[in-house]
């Protein structure tokens, strides 16, 4: 009757053996292919944010220009202001007064210009802070999937060990005797 059971107790160790290292493996397959999904949204969140950088420089580039026109307007109607009330515009005060318009139209436009490289900038380091995020995400995936495989192994080892202790007593025993 001891055999039947020690068989018994040997056969539910190395099915639990197996059992446990299959759920190691699947575990670090799981966790992998979780991270490289995370990888992924974090590569999908820097392209939109290089796309935004981009946006942002043409945009600033379609208002500076906008500005432009405006300030050439703006300048085109004080000259024919000044014609108008007599003025010469070709000299003196007149022009003085149109090359500060166009001074003042040129800083407005770097203003612009400045602000949209500063908020595509923001947006570039964001891209590259998602990417580096991706990277270590891939590192995790590949690691869990590594652990994964360290750890069904160690359960398989733990597993053969403890079979082979279970038939030592067993023999040592007297479980085994068939004589």
């Amino acid at each position: 009757m001891a055999a039947p059971m020690a068989m018994v107790g040997i056969g539910a160790t190395v099915l639990g053996g197996a059992v446990n290292a299959f759920g190691s493996w699947f575990g670090g397959q799981t966790k992998g292919a979780m991270y490289d999904y995370q990888a992924g949204i974090a590569q999908m969140n820097a392209a939109v944010d290089r796309q935004n950088a981009q946006y942002a420089m043409y945009s600033g580039e379609v208002k500076a220009q906008q500005s432009g026109m405006k300030s050439r307007f703006q300048i085109g109607q004080a000259r024919a202001d000044q014609g108008a009330s007599g003025l010469d515009v070709n000299s003196g005060s007149a022009t003085q007064v149109r090359e500060g318009m166009f001074k003042v139209a040129q800083q407005d436009q770097s203003i612009i210009r400045s602000n949209a490289a500063k908020i595509a900038y923001g947006y570039e380091v964001d891209a590259a802070a998602k990417d580096a995020e991706a990277t270590l995400d891939q590192y995790a995936a590949k690691t869990s999937r590594t652990a994964g495989m360290i750890s069904a192994v160690g359960s398989l080892l733990g597993t053969a060990g403890s079979v082979a202790s279970k038939w030592q007593a067993g023999e040592s025993a007297g479980v085994w005797d068939t004589g």
